[in-house]
């Protein structure tokens, strides 16, 4: 073979294509790094040795460690519910405010009609909620009109009876009134519905046939009358009728003034129905003003003197920042750890180097998906927050589910599954290793408390574990160095 040949064309082939060759290269060489790192970093975390590690007792710490939002409960952004014009108020940022206070209000001059309105018509209406609360005069004026009415009724009675001369039952009368009336409606629809044929002939089978309904209905009505008269044993004229109809008039108008006398006597529902109108009015009033609805502190102003104002536009912010909570979020597989009453420890990122107390207030009965994972809301309130704490802070918290005092204690690494259960390996007195079945309890970070097994304190335990493997402060491992420990991040006991 020609080497000489053979490199000149390479050569000549390199100042060709000198960029993409140059790329090719680079491309290659960092494959081959990365196979070496994939390969050195496999045989490393394959690589296993045993560690003796000792059962211990000491102090263990059991939390939920999770992130949230602070804010105040209660808290409202309040906002203008009609437009106008800003009046001068004094309201600023940090001050506190009681319920029930006029923060700021829009000026007069520039307020709807129907609040101007309600201004004028609060006035009248608080008048006669008063007079409810009070007097009473309703009830003295409806007693006046149902005396005068019952009155009126005695002389209508007394009138319509002296046309009863056989004395007959007023249930009687009232049957044969009734009567003569329906007889005379009778007459009346078919004296119209004849009316209606005035045109055609008169030997027109359809008027004759109407003509003699009509006829008939005349007959029926007088017939009803004359029965009537029978029992009333007078004629029921004119005269008559009128008093029947005045005694059935004042008749109602009795009955009519007990329901109002009746209504005034136990006023709760017309004071209800008075308060009611009060309060229409004040709530249209209050559209012009911004009002405190809870005792809090000013923590936003938007609103500025003489500005022009719309409905939806915000005015102020007010928080309660006696009540600080965080809200955090609990998966469900810790969610039944958590109680209300839990002790909590909360640190903020804007206030590095202080811890505040918390405790957990309430969790949500049902929890929430996301991303497919279940998780439950639960509130931690801030216990001791002072002035450095605000609402809008993102908040650490660690949730104590459980504190032991002095536990049986073992790597949490030291676990191992046996027989459908957890197990450690004790390490005999030759050398040899054998499982123990064992109930665990509180779980930090590193250590794990043993509630129940064939193990004490100064067992030694077998431990397998990577070379490249190192555990959180207090661990096993650093660097690849092994150290015994026998605590929760202590030194060993002497």
């Amino acid at each position: 073979m020609d080497w000489k040949h053979l490199f000149e064309k390479i050569l000549a082939f390199y100042r060709k294509h000198k960029l993409p060759v140059l790329i090719g290269a680079g491309v290659l060489l960092v494959v081959i790094v990365l196979g070496a790192a994939r390969f050195a970093l496999n045989g490393r975390a394959t690589a296993e040795q045993t560690q003796i590690v000792t059962v211990t007792r000491g102090a263990i710490t059991e939390s939920i460690d999770t992130v949230g939002t602070l804010e105040a409960r209660p808290y409202i952004e309040l906002a203008w519910e009609s437009g106008g014009i800003v009046s001068p108020f004094r309201v600023q940022v940090g001050e506190r405010v009681e319920k029930g206070a006029v923060l700021m209000e829009l000026e007069d001059s520039s307020l709807s009609a129907s609040i101007l309105q309600s201004q004028t018509d609060i006035l009248e209406a608080q008048a006669a909620l008063d007079n409810l609360l009070s007097a009473n005069s309703n009830l003295y004026a409806a007693d006046q009109a149902l005396a005068d009415a019952e009155y009126t009724l005695l002389g209508a009675k007394k009138n319509r009876d002296a046309w009863n001369r056989k004395g007959g039952s007023d249930e009687t009368i009232e049957e044969h009134r009734s009567g003569y009336y329906a007889a005379k409606q009778t007459v009346w629809e078919k004296e119209i519905a004849f009316t209606a044929l005035s045109e055609m002939d008169g030997d027109d089978p359809k008027r004759m046939a109407a003509y003699e309904e009509l006829r008939g209905a005349r007959l029926a009505r007088d017939e009803a009358l004359r029965q009537l008269n029978n029992v009333l044993g007078s004629y029921y004229s004119y005269a008559a009728e009128t008093d029947f109809i005045k005694y059935d008039i004042a008749l109602a108008a009795v009955e009519e003034a007990r329901v109002a006398y009746l209504r005034y006597l136990d006023p709760g529902k017309e004071i209800e129905a008075a308060r009611a109108n009060v309060q229409a009015l004040q709530n249209s009033i209050d559209m012009s003003r911004i009002i405190a609805p809870f005792n809090g502190t000013v923590t936003e102003v938007s609103s500025t003197v003489g500005e022009k104002v719309a409905s939806g536009d915000m005015a102020v912010r007010l928080d309660n920042l006696e009540n600080l909570m965080v809200a955090v979020y609990v998966s469900e597989v810790d969610i039944n750890k958590v109680k209300e009453g839990m002790p909590a420890q909360v640190s903020f990122d804007a206030i590095p180097g202080k811890t505040y107390e918390g405790q957990v207030q309430s969790m949500a009965a049902s929890g929430s998906s996301e991303s497919g994972v279940v998780e439950f809301r639960v509130d931690i309130q801030v216990m001791n927050a002072d002035e450095q704490v605000k609402p809008g802070f993102t908040a650490v918290v660690s949730v104590v589910t459980s504190q032991v005092a002095e536990a049986l204690l073992v790597p949490s690494q030291a676990l191992v599954t046996s027989d459908g259960g957890l197990a450690v390996m004790r390490v005999n007195a030759d050398g040899s290793t054998s499982p123990v079945l064992v109930e665990i309890g509180a779980s930090s970070e590193v250590f794990t408390e043993i509630l129940d097994g064939d193990i004490q304190e100064g067992d030694r335990l077998a431990m397998t574990i990577t070379e490249n493997q190192s555990l959180m402060p207090g661990g096993i491992m650093f660097g690849g160095q092994m150290r015994q420990m026998t605590g929760d991040g202590q030194r060993p006991r002497q």
